[in-house]
């Protein structure tokens, strides 16, 4: 569930410098930009503003930023973005940004003297042709509490602006912090795992890896965070003879079928599903089936059966799942159009996803693959066109990862696969 409400007090309001400043925002462009960028201090809060005024293209704009840690970012929280024409100095927009992050903000724009509002969070429009029940020049100098009230019917503020509770995050920092110590300590061996017995094996036909060289794929190494808290509801490790289990008969199709043998084109979704599930049904003395584990129904993205989702809208689901599941990590399984005659969707490449608020009330995308940390935006980057199946897991009952002996990490040069 979502939280019951924000705190309002914690977004950083800067009314009374738009306030002082309404004869400038609203004068001829000439005096606008013959005016001087200034400092101005709150009265209310003591907080600074800087006011600012840039000239770009055929527009101008009027910033009014608030200060983040000592210093004015452009995209600090709560900061407003005038937006005017150069030639007739007509208003085109107002974009007051919502989290530190270029592409979180509402945009206000006039319609009929009237101020109308969309909502963009992580670059994808989630809200639009809002009508507010204020006139444009009344939202330029309004507090952004008031279009919070007058839009709390539609928009989902408790989303876009969680309370701070970091506490609720403890066991996912926690888990977090032990894998990132463990990333150094582990080599990169293809198709290698820890079997259910502590032994070192390769995934296809259960063979000891050598003494001297034994560590993870990306596979091996979702295993060995998912053994952490199977460990922590059994006492014992997964068998990768186990997780290797095919499900043809609840999903692929009659192209991928006669391919099960040479291309194995859904080995990480049936790695991602048994391994989630084992421990969900290890944890609720349960039997969940096959798919019982799937994150499907999310807001704002599309799930395509034994798919998922987009990969482009990987880091907005994230931040989603992080203020609406926080006891919650995910198994990622990422999937593209692989090979030749035929091509196939393969799954072809596995990550672990912890998104959570931090105690400063930042969103983090964390994301760890084979030994290294990444975050959603690389893991696009690597995988363009790409779709992600995920499914979750609770890390509220602890977790043991099992130990790992030294050896030389690749780090994310590499584009790893299996």
């Amino acid at each position: 569930m979502l939280s019951a409400a924000f705190h309002l007090s914690a977004f950083p309001e800067n009314n009374e410098a738009r306030t002082s400043m309404r004869e400038m925002i609203t004068a001829p462009t000439s005096d606008v930009l013959e005016a001087r960028n200034e400092m101005i201090e709150q009265l209310t809060d003591g907080s600074v503003v800087s006011y600012q005024i840039k000239i770009q293209n055929n527009s101008f704009y009027q910033l009014f930023i608030n200060e983040s840690g000592g210093r004015y970012p452009l995209y600090s929280q709560g900061s407003y973005i005038i937006k005017r024409n150069l030639e007739d100095g007509k208003f085109v927009q107002i974009k007051i940004f919502l989290k530190r992050h270029k592409e979180c903000y509402v945009r206000l724009y006039p319609l009929d003297e009237r101020a109308m509002m969309e909502v963009v969070l992580y670059g994808k429009t989630i809200y639009k042709g809002i009508n507010l029940p204020f006139s444009f020049s009344d939202v330029l100098v309004e507090p952004f509490s008031e279009i919070i009230d007058a839009s709390s019917g539609i928009v989902n503020w408790d989303l876009l602006l969680p309370e701070n509770n970091g506490y609720v995050y403890y066991d996912k920092t926690e888990l977090s912090e032990a894998i990132r110590a463990g990333l150094p300590l582990i080599t990169d061996v293809d198709d290698g795992a820890l079997d259910f017995d502590g032994s070192w094996v390769f995934i296809e036909d259960l063979s000891i890896q050598k003494p001297e060289n034994h560590g993870f794929n990306c596979s091996g190494f979702v295993k060995w965070v998912g053994d952490g808290l199977y460990w922590a509801e059994t006492g014992e490790y997964m068998s990768v003879s186990d997780l290797k289990s095919k499900h043809t008969d609840m999903r692929g199709h009659r192209w991928s079928e006669r391919h099960e043998d040479d291309r194995d084109p859904y080995f990480g979704l049936d790695w991602t599903r048994n391994i989630a599930v084992s421990i969900t049904n290890a944890g609720r003395n349960t039997t969940g089936g096959y798919k019982s584990a799937d994150v499907r129904n999310l807001p704002w993205a599309t799930y395509i059966e034994d798919i998922g989702f987009s990969i482009e809208d990987l880091k907005l689901i994230m931040y989603y799942l992080a203020v609406s599941e926080p006891e919650y990590i995910y198994f990622a399984s990422v999937n593209e159009s692989w090979g030749t005659e035929p091509v196939l969707q393969q799954h072809i490449h596995t990550a672990v996803l912890i998104p959570l608020i931090n105690n400063q009330g930042q969103f983090e995308d964390l994301i760890f693959e084979r030994n290294f940390e990444s975050d959603a935006e690389s893991l696009a980057e690597r995988y363009p066109d790409a779709h992600v199946h995920l499914t979750r897991v609770r890390v509220d009952g602890g977790f043991r990862l099992p130990e790992l002996n030294s050896g030389p990490a690749l780090g994310p040069g590499s584009y790893f696969r299996r």
